[in-house]
């Protein structure tokens, strides 16, 4: 079902930015407002755009999510690496009246795989010969890890694995109940992630690879247009695609 398109403001301007610039116009959003370090965003203007999509830094999620609320702006959080502050940012947003949607990864292809894991890890929980891991890799630009996409995906396997209690970085192998993440930063990788389920007769190893930003700016457009003139805090979910709650296109 086709929507009405928000118009779109693009708070951060780097790679991500300008690929979400780059998408949007490909696809008919208007994008009304750019801003980045030069060209700040204020509460003390007005601006005629409908929804914000912010990719910037984790310390500078807070502040754009209090302007952008006090502007009665809605919200697409990109950014990760801020979820230590996430009761805050929905007070933040409950309390002004509009809305904010937020994922540790927009990639449509990410939480299919967020989907797969959610079932495969129901199936090992009867099978404790496979121990699990969990491998990100991405560029060396990227400043949190691990990435919101692997704590995401530990945060699957430990609500449905039953013998692994908790997540650790650490090289730990005595810790049978522990959940590891194993974090890599070089290159331009744009992310690899990686569940590897081990045991002592074969190994299963289920990847997803992005070759380029395109996935995550076609996500977090189809964030644009569910946040679009809803009031509250989400997280972007598949599933909710699936059922008919969200739009699926855009």
């Amino acid at each position: 079902m086709k929507q009405n398109k928000p118009k779109l403001a693009i708070v951060g301007y780097g790679k991500m930015g300008k690929e979400i610039e780059l998408l949007a116009r490909e696809k008919g959003f208007a994008v009304t407002n750019i801003f980045d370090i030069d060209n700040p965003l204020s509460s003390e203007q007005e601006y005629d755009f409908d929804v914000a999509i912010e990719f910037t830094t984790p310390d500078s999620v807070l502040e754009n999510v209090k302007t952008l609320a006090r502007l009665k702006k809605n919200i697409v959080i990109g950014t990760t690496g801020w979820y230590d502050k996430i009761s805050e940012v929905k007070s933040i947003v409950e309390k002004e009246g509009t809305g904010a949607i937020y994922s540790p990864n927009f990639s449509v292809g990410v939480n299919i795989l967020f989907s797969i894991i959610n079932e495969v890890s129901k199936i090992i929980n009867n099978f404790e010969e496979y121990d699990i891991l969990v491998e990100e890799i991405h560029h060396r630009h990227k400043k949190d890890y691990p990435s919101g996409t692997a704590l995401k995906i530990a945060e699957e396997i430990l609500r449905n694995v039953s013998r692994k209690k908790r997540i650790t970085t650490e090289l730990s192998p005595n810790d049978s109940d522990a959940l590891r993440i194993a974090s890599l930063r070089v290159g331009e990788t744009f992310g690899i992630h990686k569940i590897i389920l081990d045991s002592s007769f074969d190994t299963i190893e289920i990847t997803h690879t992005a070759k380029n930003r395109k996935g995550f700016a076609l996500g977090a457009l189809i964030a644009a247009q569910i946040i679009h003139n809803k009031k509250g805090f989400f997280e972007f979910s598949l599933k909710n695609i699936e059922n008919g709650i969200y739009p699926n296109s855009v």
